[in-house]
């Protein structure tokens, strides 16, 4: 019987040894603008999905499962993206919660590709930015940049 319970002890110990490890080796470190950030692609799910510029056009932002997606900026054609969620070294996401309720902050780190322009259409291709989402659980929307929404599923 204590055999069976030293065991099962060790399986779990396992099991969160593992669980670590994966987790820390998928914190990716990035430079932008002399600054070093950490990111992660456990990108919460209500963050997830298809983002329209004051609720109805374009530009859009779209985060997709896997980290990839779109970044549309003013007046320009969609970059296809690539996007990591700001932890800090250990992978723990940086969330600013308010005092008042549910609602919580956060940075997506992303990086442009092209986008099939040139001039400074196009000059985004290959760099890295960082955006700022809020889930604003009292109004129904995750809310990119402050004018980019998605209804909170």
């Amino acid at each position: 019987m204590k055999t069976r319970q030293l065991l099962k002890v060790i399986g779990i110990f396992i099991v969160v040894i593992n669980s670590v490890s994966v987790t820390a080796q998928s914190v990716q470190k990035f430079t932008i603008n002399n600054k070093t950030y950490y990111g992660t692609k456990a990108i919460p799910e209500e963050i997830k999905g298809y983002y329209q510029y004051e609720k109805t056009k374009q530009p859009i932002v779209e985060i997709n499962e896997d980290g990839m997606g779109q970044f549309q900026k003013h007046g320009v054609k969609a970059y296809p993206v690539e996007y990591w969620i700001q932890t800090d070294e250990n992978g723990v996401i940086q969330k600013v919660k308010s005092e008042v309720n549910n609602n919580y902050q956060v940075v997506l780190i992303l990086l442009y590709g092209s986008n099939g322009e040139t001039g400074w259409r196009g000059e985004s291709a290959g760099t890295y930015d960082r955006i700022e989402a809020t889930v604003a659980y009292d109004q129904g929307y995750v809310i990119i940049l402050g004018e980019r929404f998605k209804k909170i599923n």
